[in-house]
């Protein structure tokens, strides 16, 4: 027993400090490098690159998510609330464990029910830095899944996202204006559809789930007057309910791209003339904008 002991007080200082550097070559938003993509695809942990934003938090730590399973960053929040930092967990009540009964001071969680999903994937670090997009808080989603999280500066933003949900918050800034919408709402998919109107070239899309038929209209008309459309769809959702979408833009001479392997393409994001990015929570479907508690972030780039 006390060889088991001696050997776990080694083990941990050398796991802390592979964390450490590892976690050094992943860069966080800052005033001089207000916006970063993390696309998992591109070899980009979103596992690390989390537990390196709540490692390095101060004050406060707000995460809303769909689904919470993962254990190590329970654990890596507990001890982050022991050492005075303000926790709070947002998560859909129905996906995932009791969690609430783990509470204690400065750790607090937020089970919800609604209508619809609970479904953001937004992270809230010291009211300055946040981060949203696909990815769930759990293993197979932070290791596992293709997905894609945008990290900015953006203080005026993290603060009021931090008290409320606002239908619509907008922020000029020296590099970018931001416009975020809290859904269900109408002024989310009204931005979404009048951000693809603006289109001069060419529209990316990477999507796991696509079935609102309004946007799709919409991309079809944009693809008759001479912007190219590229679309790539997980493959499962492809066969299932992203089929008719699917075959319709096939039927009008927009390719399709779909994914392979066995992870979920998780993606729910779009790149308008490679200056405009529209991401977030939201799969494009009319419970994501109706009825669900999710979240999108369009981004133009000055």
């Amino acid at each position: 027993m006390p060889k088991v002991k001696r050997f776990n007080l080694i083990l941990s200082p050398v796991l802390a400090g592979l964390f450490l550097f590892y976690s050094l070559h992943i860069r966080t938003p800052s005033k001089n490098k207000p916006l970063i993509f993390y696309d998992s695809e591109k070899r980009i942990d979103l596992n690390q690159l989390l537990k390196k934003v709540l490692f390095t938090a101060q004050e406060s730590v707000i995460l809303h998510t769909y689904a919470f399973t993962d254990l190590s960053l329970l654990s890596l929040l507990k001890k982050q609330a022991e050492r005075g930092i303000s926790i709070h967990i947002h998560y859909d009540k129905k996906v995932s464990p009791p969690l609430h009964v783990l509470e204690k001071e400065n750790f607090h969680f937020h089970p919800t029910e609604g209508k619809g999903l609970i479904h953001e994937k937004l992270w809230i670090i010291d009211e300055k830095l946040l981060f949203i997009g696909s990815t769930n808080l759990t293993p197979s989603s932070l290791k596992m899944h293709d997905n894609l999280m945008v990290g900015l500066y953006a203080p005026p933003l993290a603060k009021i996202l931090s008290m409320e949900r606002p239908q619509a918050f907008h922020l000029e800034t020296d590099w970018a204006t931001l416009h975020a919408y809290c859904l269900p709402g109408k002024q989310g998919l009204e931005a979404l559809l009048e951000s693809l109107d603006q289109a001069k070239k060419e529209i990316c899309l990477s999507l796991f789930t696509f079935t609102h038929p309004q946007i799709a209209e919409k991309l079809i008309q944009l693809h008759k007057k001479g912007i190219k459309v590229h679309v790539k769809l997980d493959g499962g959702t492809a066969k299932g309910a992203s089929k008719k979408i699917k075959n319709l833009f096939e039927s009008q001479g927009i390719p399709v791209q779909t994914s392979q392997g066995l992870q979920l393409y998780h993606h729910k994001w779009a790149t308008i003339d490679q200056k405009t990015h529209i991401i977030g929570s939201a799969n494009w479907t009319k419970s994501a904008f109706n009825k669900n508690k999710d979240i999108i972030l369009i981004i133009k780039i000055k």
